[in-house]
């Protein structure tokens, strides 16, 4: 063998011993990374039009693409961890959201529900609902049949699991929906609540789609026949998430919608602020500094009954727990929040209901469901 040869040979096997040891390989998953100029409100024809709004929900999109785009390449999910802090803190959830859907191709394909929570949910905890949400929009960008979504859901937290179907469903709505609106049958097949949960990432995906549209918004939910109400929770959840720190537009939205689904809207609201209440406790309260003071009540009040409903539900030995929380607290925000987070109907009667045991409580009590 030559020595020029030897050299090459040498060469190459420190360089690949050196990428391999460093994690300077996953550069070669570069090429499957989401292109950022792809995503923006003109090149996904999203009904956005002032611009205010084209600027806010670009900087979503981007951060959810540059997220996705850190989890692929990153040598270290330290440095992931690194990059998502060093943002605003109201769009770091959408890039965590992107750091949970490049968790499965970062494993190489190699997905287990145990790992996922130990590794991806439990080292940031506050930004949980987004993994689970970001994990079941990856099943939807990999065209997995619902069937592979249940079996990938169904080993996951009790409670948390059903984000995965919602982000499935979001996947359909946003990127497959507009081309073909007969790709939201699928969501059909998934079994008992999955379907609903599913249909709410719908509602958030129509939010984005037809956010200054809402003639539009309104007509398309309403096709949805029996899970438009699932739709109006997460066009509620969007609405809010999207714009906590500018909160009357939420709530302007809210008055618009058709009475039936006023509750679930409301429903909405409350989990979107319940999430961002978690993801960063500091830039919440700003969020809410210049909130009027029935509104901020309201607010708080329903996290704590959220709160107390989700304990309690995840104490008792019942199925449906994801179903019951929501019913549970859909019913108790029906009858001491004022509509859309308006002030608190009676503070004596709210201290009282809070002390109403969740198996006491008439999950149906003003629902369409």
């Amino acid at each position: 063998m030559s020595n020029t040869l030897l050299a090459i040979l040498i060469t190459t096997g420190i360089a690949v011993f050196f990428s391999l040891f460093t994690g300077w390989w996953r550069l070669a998953f570069a090429p499957f990374g989401i292109r950022s100029n792809q995503m923006t409100c003109k090149k996904l024809g999203l009904k956005v039009y002032a611009p205010d709004q084209i600027r806010r929900v670009d900087t979503i999109l981007a951060h959810f693409a540059r997220g996705f785009n850190l989890t692929i390449t990153s040598r270290s999910t330290q440095n992931v961890s690194d990059a998502c802090d060093a943002m605003s803190p109201l769009f770091q959830s959408f890039a965590e959201e992107g750091v949970a859907m490049g968790y499965t191709l970062r494993r190489l394909f190699f997905y287990n529900a145990n790992h996922f929570e130990k590794n991806c949910v439990k080292p940031k905890p506050e930004f949980r609902y987004l993994y689970y949400v970001g994990l079941g929009f990856w099943s939807g960008m990999r065209n997995h049949a619902p069937k592979k979504i249940v079996s990938i859901a169904e080993h996951l937290d009790p409670l948390h699991q059903y984000l995965c179907y919602d982000g499935y469903g979001f996947k359909l709505a946003f990127f497959d929906y507009p081309g073909d609106p007969q790709v939201l049958s699928k969501l059909n097949e998934l079994p008992d609540y999955a379907r609903h949960a599913a249909y709410q990432g719908v509602g958030r995906a129509f939010y984005f789609r037809f956010m200054q549209r809402v003639d539009e918004m309104i007509a398309h939910t309403t096709r949805l026949g029996d899970t438009a109400i699932d739709a109006a929770a997460g066009i509620g959840l969007a609405a809010t998430f999207v714009n906590t720190d500018q909160l009357h537009i939420a709530q302007d939205l809210a008055t618009m919608m058709p009475t039936q689904w006023q509750p679930h809207f409301h429903l909405g609201m409350c989990f979107a602020l319940k999430a961002r209440s978690i993801n960063d406790v500091d830039a919440f309260e700003q969020y809410l500094e210049n909130v009027e003071t029935p509104v901020r009540s309201a607010i708080y009040a329903s996290i704590r009954e959220c709160d107390r409903v989700e304990l309690l539900i995840r104490a008792d030995d019942k199925d449906e727990k994801y179903r019951r929380w929501r019913d549970a607290v859909t019913a108790w925000m029906t009858k001491n929040i004022k509509y859309p987070l308006a002030g608190i109907r009676d503070v004596d009667q709210v201290i009282d209901n809070m002390s109403v045991p969740v198996a006491d409580i008439n999950l149906h009590c003003e629902l369409d469901r």
